[in-house]
C-alpha cells in the first residue's frame, strides 16, 4: 500500500473513533440519573452551626483510652428555644468541632415532629423513627445527648421522648428500660464534669 493510501486509511479510522466517542444530543428532555450526576453537589451530614451564643448542646467528646465515653457541651445561638436547641443538636458538630474529634451518636435524617412543654418541667418531644435504628451503647449515647441538651434549657428537667406519637421504652445507662420521662440522673457518668480529661496517674510505690 502506498504512503498516501496508508495516511488516508489512518485518517478514516481516527474519524470513526472520534464519532464513536462523541456525545450526541437527545431528541427530547430526559431525567438525569441521580447516581450519575448530582446537581446539588455532595451532601455532607452534620453541618453544625457556629459555636456562638449562650445556648448549649451536648456532643460526644473525643475518645480517651481507658475512660468511658462522655459528653462535651458546646455553644449554640438557641438559648431558651427548645425547637431551636434540638435543631442545633440534630445538625451535629460543625467543621471545627469535627476537626477536634467531637461527634454525635444521633443518626442522619432524624427529625423533630413536635415539641410541647408540659407541667413539672417535662419537655415532650416526638421524633421520627430513625433513632430506633440504634441499639446498645450507640442508643444510650444518643439518648444522653438528647437528655443533657434539653435539660440545659431553663425550666426543663426531663425529656418525654416518643416516636411518631408512640410511647417507647428507652434504656438508661445501666440498660434498664423505662417509659417515664428521662433525666440526667438516668445517665450518670456522661456529664462532662463527672470525669477527668485524661486517665489518672498510676500510684508510684
Amino acid at each position: 500500500m502506498s504512503t498516501w493510501r496508508r495516511a488516508l486509511t489512518a485518517v478514516a479510522v481516527l474519524s470513526m473513533l472520534a464519532a464513536g466517542c462523541a456525545i450526541g444530543a437527545d431528541d427530547a428532555p430526559r431525567d438525569i440519573d441521580r447516581g450519575v450526576a448530582d446537581v446539588n453537589g455532595p451532601q455532607i451530614a452534620n453541618q453544625g452551626a457556629a459555636a456562638t451564643g449562650s445556648g448549649r448542646i451536648f456532643l460526644l467528646a473525643p475518645e480517651v483510652p481507658g475512660l468511658p465515653t462522655r459528653l462535651e457541651s458546646v455553644a449554640r445561638n438557641a438559648q431558651g428555644d427548645a425547637r431551636a436547641v434540638l435543631a442545633a443538636l440534630l445538625a451535629g458538630p460543625n467543621a471545627i468541632e469535627r476537626a477536634t474529634q467531637l461527634r454525635t451518636a444521633l443518626p442522619a435524617g432524624l427529625r423533630v415532629i413536635d415539641v410541647i412543654l408540659r407541667a413539672g418541667g417535662v419537655l415532650a418531644v416526638d421524633i421520627s423513627p430513625e433513632l430506633l435504628t440504634l441499639s446498645g451503647d450507640g442508643l444510650i449515647a444518643a439518648l444522653a445527648q438528647l437528655v443533657f441538651t434539653v435539660s440545659a434549657i431553663p425550666g426543663i428537667d426531663s425529656l418525654q421522648l416518643t416516636v411518631n406519637g408512640e410511647t417507647v421504652q428507652w434504656p438508661s445507662s445501666n440498660g434498664e428500660l423505662t417509659s417515664r420521662p428521662l433525666t440526667v440522673y438516668d445517665y450518670p457518668g456522661w456529664d462532662p464534669s463527672s470525669q477527668p480529661a485524661y486517665p489518672g496517674m498510676p500510684n508510684v510505690t
